[in-house]
């Protein structure tokens, strides 16, 4: 009987748990959204794009932020790999390799920003797509400054 009571314990608990990272994946998502919606907002105040421009540029600039996200997590990977390298004994070789591999991944990102600029170039004149560059940068400075604050706020 006390068997039987270990096991239900194990499932529920299990079940329990697993619950809670489903919920903190749904956060993590719903955040996400909220972020990516206010990046939207953001640009296309800043643009200013008209309805056809904006219709040929999303879909473009979508495409740009997934394979931005998907090459900034290989460089991160790779960044963990090289802090970790003081806790192991890797061999030049392998060192090589992984100073190549992380110059690899950043010329990969650069290539992309080449590669978009161009598709932008063919949707939107070039003062926009001049005015995208500094927007992102402007957005990313209102999000750390609005983190900023928040941390701050939370801490008073």
């Amino acid at each position: 009987m006390k068997h039987i009571i270990g096991i239900i314990t194990a499932v529920l608990l299990m079940l329990g748990s697993g619950s809670l990272q489903a919920q903190d994946k749904k956060e993590g998502e719903n955040k996400w959204e909220k972020f990516r919606a206010e990046k939207v907002s953001f640009l296309t105040e800043k643009l200013e794009l008209t309805p056809s421009e904006a219709q040929k540029f999303w879909p473009v600039y979508n495409e740009l932020e997934k394979s931005r996200w998907e090459a900034q997590k290989t460089r991160r990977e790779l960044e963990v790999k090289i802090h970790e390298v003081e806790d192991k004994n890797l061999s030049k070789k392998e060192i090589i390799q992984l100073t190549r591999d992380y110059s690899s991944s950043m010329e990969k990102e650069g290539e992309l920003y080449i590669k978009y600029n161009e598709e932008f170039l063919k949707i939107l004149p070039p003062e926009k797509v001049l005015k995208l560059y500094r927007s992102e940068n402007e957005f990313r400075m209102h999000m750390i400054r609005k983190f900023r604050d928040r941390d701050r706020n939370n801490n008073e």
